[in-house]
């Protein structure tokens, strides 16, 4: 099996891609949007709303008191 990405911003790699699709031995797997609180998170890690932790131990204590436990 191999893998080939095409920009699909050129209209000449739309047509490519839509003569593969015409083909019995090739199989046109779409990329899929991400859902809106994917498309939220990455925004937020663009923009630097992130919080860090410096240890896992300080991670785990933060999600334990979030979680009330």
């Amino acid at each position: 099996m191999t893998t080939v990405i095409f920009d699909t911003r050129s209209e000449e790699a739309k047509r490519l891609l839509d003569f593969l699709k015409t083909t019995r031995y090739a199989k046109v797997l779409d990329e899929k949007t991400p859902n809106a609180e994917t498309l939220k998170a990455m925004e937020d890690v663009e923009a630097g709303r992130v919080k860090s932790f410096t240890s896992v131990n300080e991670f785990m204590t933060t999600l334990k008191k979030s979680a009330g436990v």
